[in-house]
Formats: C-alpha cells, sequence, structure tokens
C-alpha cells in the first residue's frame, strides 16, 4: 500500500527522492576524501619498519618526512653520530624533494611527484612489503654521474604510462631519471613515490653532504622514546626526533579535524534533506485527509496509519540512500580527478569505502525515519469527522 501510495504521485515522490539523493552524495563525497587519505596512511603505516624519523629543525610541524620536504636541511656527518646512540641498530639517511613534471600543456599527466634520495639498503631493510612489477630495486652501483636511475611508483607509473627503460618528462639538476624498475601497487602512499640513489639526488641538486632527515631502527622497541630523546639532545641545534607514533598521531590529528569541517558542511545538506521530505510527507498526508479519515472509518488502527505514513518516507529515504551513496562513488572519482588535476597532489584518493557507503544509506534511512514522524503522528490525531468532512 505504500509503494502503491508513493508511486500515485510519481513527480513527487521522484522529486523527493532526488533532493535527498543529492544530500547524501555530497555527503559520501566530501567524507570519501579523508577516508581515502586515512586508508592509504594506514596500509603505508603498517609496512614501513622504522622507530624513529631524525629530522632537521626546519621540519618541525610537518607530516610523513618521506612525503612533504621543508627545504630543511642537516650535515650528512652526523649520521655516524646517530649511528653511535645507545639503543640505535641502524640509520638511514634519505634526501626528499617535490619534483615537477609534465609538458606544460594543462593536461592530467602533469603535477608533483615525490623524490626520495635513499641507499639501497632502506628499501630493502625498510620496506620489505615492496615488490617489483618490473625491473629492480636500487642497487649499490647505480650511483652514476650522467643517469639518475629510478624506481616508480605503481601510480606514478600507470598515469604517465611508464615503461623500464624509458624516461621521466623532466630533469633533476641537468640529469633525465631513467625508469630500472616499477613496483607493484600497494594502495598506500609508495604508489606515488619515485626513489632514487641517495647520492645521486645529492650531486644533482648540488646538496653533496646535506641530508633532509634519516630513518632508524631501534633493538629495544620498548626504549623508542627514550632512543629518541637521546638522539634529539645529541644534535639540539640541527635536528629534532619523532617516533613513528607521534607521526602517525599528527596526520590522524589533521585527518579527523578535516572530517569533522566535511561532516559539519555536509550536515546543511542533510538538513535540508530533512526538511524537503518533511515539507513533501506534510503536503501529502493533507492532500489524503479524507483519504485516511474513511479508513479510520473503517476500523483500520491509528497505528497501522502512522506505520503506513513512516513506511512511505522509509521508503523514499532508502531509494534516495541507494542512488546518494552511487552519486557518492561517482562524486569521489571526481573528486580525485580534480585534486589530480588543479592540486597536482598525487598521493591523494578520494575513496568510498564499505563502511562510508553503510553511513550514507543509514543516514538516509534516518532521515526517512525522522521525516515521517511527524505528518505520521498529526495526521493520526486528526478527528474522524472532521477527516471526512475535510475538502
Amino acid at each position: 500500500m505504500a509503494l502503491r501510495n508513493l508511486t500515485r504521485r510519481r513527480t513527487r515522490t521522484a522529486l523527493t527522492i532526488l533532493g535527498v539523493a543529492v544530500a547524501i552524495t555530497f555527503t559520501v563525497g566530501l567524507l570519501s576524501i579523508t577516508e581515502g587519505f586515512m586508508n592509504g596512511f594506514n596500509m603505508s603505516a603498517k609496512e614501513r619498519k622504522e622507530d624513529i624519523y631524525v629530522l632537521p629543525k626546519g621540519a618541525r610541524g610537518l607530516g610523513s618526512p618521506l612525503l612533504v620536504s621543508s627545504g630543511a636541511e642537516f650535515s650528512e656527518q652526523r649520521v655516524q653520530d646517530i649511528g653511535d646512540v645507545l639503543n640505535v641498530k641502524a640509520v638511514y639517511p634519505f634526501y626528499t624533494r617535490q619534483i615537477y613534471f609534465g609538458d606544460g600543456t594543462g593536461s592530467v599527466m602533469e603535477g608533483f611527484f615525490v623524490l626520495d634520495g635513499v641507499t639501497p639498503d632502506f628499501l630493502v631493510d625498510l620496506r620489505p612489503s615492496l615488490e617489483v612489477e618490473a625491473g629492480r630495486l636500487l642497487e649499490q652501483g647505480d650511483y652514476l654521474d650522467d643517469q639518475l636511475n629510478v624506481v616508480v611508483g605503481a601510480e606514478i607509473a600507470r598515469s604517465v604510462k611508464l615503461q623500464v627503460g624509458q624516461t621521466l618528462p623532466l630533469e633533476v639538476g641537468g640529469l633525465v631519471p631513467t625508469v630500472i624498475g616499477i613496483l607493484k601497487s600497494t594502495g598506500g602512499l609508495d604508489d606515488y613515490i619515485v626513489y632514487a640513489p641517495l647520492q645521486d639526488v645529492q650531486q644533482a641538486l648540488d646538496r653533496e653532504g646535506w641530508v633532509t632527515g634519516a630513518a632508524v631502527t631501534v633493538t629495544d622497541p620498548t626504549t623508542t622514546e627514550e632512543t629518541a630523546d637521546a638522539i634529539s639532545n645529541l644534535g639540539s641545534e640541527e635536528f629534532y626526533c619523532q617516533t613513528s607514533e607521534q607521526i602517525a598521531g599528527v596526520v590522524k590529528n589533521l585527518i579527523s579535524m578535516a572530517r569533522a569541517i566535511h561532516l559539519s558542511v555536509a550536515s546543511i545538506a542533510l538538513l535540508i534533506g530533512v526538511l524537503f521530505v518533511l515539507s513533501t510527507m506534510l503536503m501529502a498526508v493533507s492532500e489524503r485527509t479524507k483519504e485516511i479519515g474513511t479508513m479510520r472509518a473503517l476500523g483500520v488502527h491509528r497505528i497501522t496509519i502512522f506505520r503506513l505514513i513512516v513506511t512511505e518516507s522509509l521508503i523514499t529515504g532508502v531509494l534516495a540512500g541507494g542512488i546518494g551513496c552511487l552519486g557518492g562513488v561517482g562524486l569521489s572519482k571526481l573528486i580525485t580527478w580534480a585534486i589530480h588535476k588543479f592540486a597536482s597532489a598525487a598521493f591523494l584518493q578520494a575513496v568510498v569505502s564499505p563502511r562510508l557507503l553503510g553511513f550514507g544509506l543509514l543516514i538516509a534511512v534516518l532521515i526517512g525515519i525522522l521525516a515521517g514522524l511527524y505528518p505520521a503522528w498529526r495526521i493520526t490525531k486528526t478527528n474522524i469527522v472532521e477527516a471526512l468532512r475535510y475538502e
């Protein structure tokens, strides 16, 4: 009966469903930004084996040191001193720089990527889960004077359509990066990083003897914070330390703040959706006052009428939720394309997870229920005689 009532006024029902669907699409699309970044960060964090990051003073307050370059540096000579600190197992210096690539045409193929100069044992020891789709990883013999050998992440290779032996469409300090390996997709941030020999990156950028950070592993993980404090005290004027847990906490706090902002903005659309359904249901039951009065005169109980109206509103919410979730998936893909096109942030992906789809559908169901309660309560309180006389 509820379905029959909805199909009696198809245009009004369709517009109501469309209004709620747009609100759900907007909500799911916005939340997919933080959802995607959180998924990528969590996946990458699980694969990383470093316990401590040693960063130059000027890098304080940044997120992942292997993704963000502040321009700050400290002397590579201090790496040996860091290695002598009690409980330090190994030290892996790196040099990070964001590099622009493209042909200047404004195509999707251009933007910025992260270039990480690392030692060969960095990938072997700290990224053991990384596997090559084609080619090989970095080796000691890759330090060359006239060529910059690089291992590229899966998404970089896909977006620029690279194969082993080809070159990236750019120069780094006069050197053209040549692809010697393409990594398998991890679904994380490593898909958007280009790894190159540390010595070659330093030479190409004319920064020999300088690093933008160092990754440290410890012998006893239970004393990681104490070890980090000892390293910080060692070079208090040049660098400071952050544990992997501290960096993860900073990034997650930033993502949580962004999610709260997105949800606040989306709440406006959801409120409009509730009011839209509420006004439609009020109009619908008002037009059917005489009909419902007749049903009551024939002996239909108030609770049955109440359930009928709420069911109609609920069906509207469920249909709108399904359409809105599909729209949210499409919007997330559009957002991802826009981020890559206009912000050149290749590591950001908007992802609609099953949890987010469930959330969108739940919100639509709640909209349907809440928007139907007042009209249902109001019509059941109407006097039967007055309802029969209603024109």
